[in-house]
């Protein structure tokens, strides 16, 4: 984790240095929530919440670091005789990205794609109805992260952005799984 906070702090002091133009500064805060449920003992729901800071060194390409809070509840119970297990993860999340943003910058609608890395981190706690509950240990590792998305400028200052998020997570054994989210949120250009 050393290493990839070194990495993104060294890629924003280089981002400072490269040019004499002047880099204009995004921040963001997007939030993402999703419910699904089978019946009041079987469901699910996810929520994040996500603060980012863009560096625009040129016109269409800019670079995103971003950190995401997000929470994973699973409640299940096969039978009514059986007990009900709840499940909670949680996960943090630090990207950094490359961003290309696909429209001018003056335009309403700016679609963009981006890519890059992420550190993350996350725990799991599972409760199981009248016994004790267990925590995993922690896991940890770096990921290649993408993603899509789309900005509505409404004014040179402001805007709303909606975007899909992946990450391809090789955590848990070894195997790779994809995580992803779908979030909506708020740009302030500074």
């Amino acid at each position: 984790m050393n290493r990839f906070l070194f990495g993104l702090i060294t890629a924003t002091v280089l981002m400072f240095s490269v040019s004499a133009h002047a880099i204009n500064v995004e921040l963001g805060a997007q939030y993402g929530h999703k419910t699904q449920t089978y019946d009041a003992n079987n469901y699910n729901e996810m929520e994040s919440v996500t603060g980012s800071m863009s560096f625009y060194l040129w016109e269409r390409i800019a670079l995103e670091l971003s950190y995401t809070d997000a929470q994973s509840v699973v409640v299940s119970k096969a039978f009514n005789t059986d007990p009900k297990r709840t499940t909670v993860q949680r996960s943090q999340i630090m990207g950094a990205d490359l961003i290309l943003i696909l429209a001018d910058k003056k335009a309403l609608f700016q679609p963009y794609v981006k890519g890059g890395m992420a550190q993350i981190n996350r725990k799991q706690t599972i409760k199981i109805e009248n016994q004790d509950t267990y925590e995993n240990a922690p896991e940890s590792a770096v990921a290649p992260s993408y993603g899509v998305g789309l900005k509505v400028q409404f004014t040179p200052s402001m805007g709303l952005k909606f975007s899909y998020d992946a990450w391809e997570t090789p955590i848990g054994g070894g195997s790779k799984t994809n995580d992803s989210a779908i979030r909506a949120g708020i740009t302030w250009m500074l």
